[in-house]
């Protein structure tokens, strides 16, 4: 019976030493696989893609039709970094007002305002290259880029309650 007793003993030290050799292996020496993976690209040339030009990319535009709207994406693109700019400076002057000890509400109160303001005006002006850029489109490429308009308001994360998971995608229409 002793006998027994020690080599059930044995077995479990010997299983047990394997099983945190394994964590050991697992977390120090090997990484997991998901750390061995390639890292995610960088973004493209001139910084990140404006709703515009995203949606243009998706909607597979012809030469024609993006000739015909350079202009509208020309100046879209300069409209866009004037005000991120113009946000940028506003973004700094709020980061000074809270360095600032006591915080001054009244002083930001109107930074924040304007703050808003041009990021809503932002999307107004999405919304009129993305009209301009409808009107060059055929019906079947309209229908699509509704739907990825919708897409995207939907996958967006103010579109969803916190937490919550995220909605399920809308039914497609018919083709």
């Amino acid at each position: 019976m002793p006998r027994l007793i020690t080599v059930a003993l044995a077995l479990s030290v010997l299983l047990n030493g394997f099983f945190v050799a394994g964590f050991v292996f697992r977390g120090w020496i090997a990484p997991a696989t998901f750390e061995q993976r390639m890292p995610p690209p960088p973004p493209p040339p001139g910084g990140r893609l404006s709703a515009l030009e995203a949606v243009a990319r998706d909607l597979n535009l012809a030469p024609g039709q993006r000739q015909e709207l350079s202009g509208a994406f020309e100046q879209h693109a300069q409209v866009r970094r004037d005000r991120s700019h113009e946000m940028q400076r506003l973004r700094e002057q709020i980061v000074a007002e809270y360095r600032r000890i006591p915080l001054d509400q009244s002083r930001l109160d109107p930074l924040i305002d304007k703050l808003g303001d041009l990021r809503a005006d932002q999307q107004k002006e999405t919304l009129r290259a993305l009209v301009q850029l409808e009107a060059q489109l055929n019906p079947e490429q309209r229908v699509k880029m509704h739907q990825i308009l919708v897409d995207r308001l939907l996958a967006s994360p103010w579109s969803r309650p916190p937490g919550g998971p995220p909605p399920p995608p809308p039914p497609r229409p018919p083709q």
